[in-house]
């Protein structure tokens, strides 16, 4: 169990750096397969739901909720059909966030930080 929060941890540092600390050039594609991995990892997760819900990420730009939520409500608007990479992101996704009848939260840091990569 601690070694699957710990992957989680991992996979939310890399896609925190990737979106906010970076040096150079950025990969969209790597940050959404990083993304997939990531919402696999917390369905695949079988601990303490508040315990990673609440502490990955909570010093970072975007904390675990957010992370998700904001690569969502991007993947929504940025996928090149069921086919794509991006559609595989939103229904990973989509696993773990259940919007309802939520709208964008166009002011989410890891929305603005995608969009702003997204080609």
């Amino acid at each position: 169990m601690k070694n699957k929060l710990y992957k989680i941890k991992r996979l939310h540092a890399v896609i925190d750096r990737s979106l906010f600390y970076r040096n150079g050039t950025l990969d969209y594609d790597r940050i959404t397969d990083a993304l997939i991995t990531l919402s696999n990892a917390i369905m695949d997760y079988d601990g303490d739901d508040e315990t990673m819900w609440n502490t990955v990420g909570e010093f970072s730009p975007s904390n675990l909720p957010d992370m998700i939520v904001g690569a969502y409500w991007h993947y929504t608007e940025w996928h090149g059909g069921q086919c794509s990479k991006g559609y595989a992101a939103l229904s990973a996704l989509g696993d773990v966030f259940n919007p309802g009848m939520t709208m964008p939260d166009r002011d989410n840091e890891t929305y603005l930080a995608l969009e702003s990569i997204a080609h």
